[in-house]
């Protein structure tokens, strides 16, 4: 009999993947949204069963997760990450849930002043202490945040402008990290993975004048690379659509991050689990070259 399986998070990038991947495997799914729309109805049309929940509704949770055997835990990037993961814990050892593979972040560590960092520890002991079988990975430098926060003023001034000229970092395809999870949560021998913390990287190591020249050759033309203070660079972004104030506070001690190499690294992690090499952030950008061009 196969797992059913739920995705929490599930009209996002990486939630999506998962879903598609799962439905090529074809995997019982089930999706949890925060709001019925187009994304879910998507969803819908995929042959998934949606429910719609909030991961502070115990009540909500209890029906997203009734009768699920293995879920994917992805709470969005606002506050009260580690209630989240109570609540979806408790949820989860009530129905007995075998998997659990949780959304981190690779530069996860103690004595980090950024709240989103410090609630990611958290939430990852809280799984843990729960016995539900919790998987954590942890990603590099997401690929799709260069869409806000490149592509603007590639866009309207042919220049990339990011603090730190020095750090060298990996970066991610988000297809990959949707695909990890799925075949986690499908895998026969799931004891191989509870437990691990998965640092999930691309191929290749960047510095921002590395990323600036990656988009200029995507598309064909000369793209400056500007290093600037991390203040600047903060007051630059906060204003964008996709950065809300939870976000702001983290992005000084993520900079510190970077600067420090905590995400100058490549593993093997994509392709022992999913069987391929990490798509390039070279493919990415060039999936979404029109966002970038006049």
């Amino acid at each position: 009999m196969k797992p059913k399986i739920l995705i929490t998070g599930a009209t996002g990038t990486t939630g999506q993947y998962a879903i598609k991947k799962l439905v090529e495997k074809g995997a019982d799914v089930r999706a949890m949204v925060r709001t019925i729309d187009e994304r879910s109805d998507a969803l819908k049309a995929l042959g998934v069963e949606v429910v719609q929940s909030d991961f502070l509704d115990l009540q909500g949770l209890r029906k997203a997760l009734n009768n699920v055997n293995r879920a994917y835990f992805l709470y969005p990037f606002i506050d009260h990450l580690p209630k989240a993961a109570g609540y979806f814990a408790k949820v989860a050892k009530e129905q007995n849930v075998e998997l659990v593979v949780s959304m981190s972040q690779m530069n996860v560590h103690e004595g980090t002043s950024s709240p989103a960092t410090q609630n990611h520890l958290i939430a990852e002991d809280i799984l843990d202490w729960a016995d539900i079988g919790a998987v954590h990975i942890r990603p590099a430098l997401f690929a799709w945040n260069y869409l806000g926060m490149a592509a603007p003023t590639v866009k309207g001034e042919k220049k990339f402008y990011f603090p730190n000229p020095e750090a060298k970092y990996t970066i991610i395809h988000p297809q990959d990290i949707g695909e990890v999870v799925a075949e986690i949560l499908t895998d026969e021998n799931i004891q191989q993975h509870i437990g691990k913390k998965y640092d999930l990287s691309g191929g290749k190591i960047y510095s921002g004048r590395e990323v600036a020249d990656e988009i200029g050759k995507l598309l064909n033309q000369e793209i400056e690379y500007v290093p600037i203070p991390v203040d600047v660079w903060i007051d630059a972004v906060k204003n964008l659509p996709m950065v809300n104030e939870f976000l702001v506070t983290h992005l000084r001690e993520f900079s510190n991050d970077i600067a420090s190499g905590k995400f100058n690294k490549t593993t093997d992690v994509v392709k022992n689990i999913t069987g391929h090499e990490p798509r390039s952030f070279e493919e990415y950008i060039n999936e979404h070259k029109d966002i970038f061009l006049n």
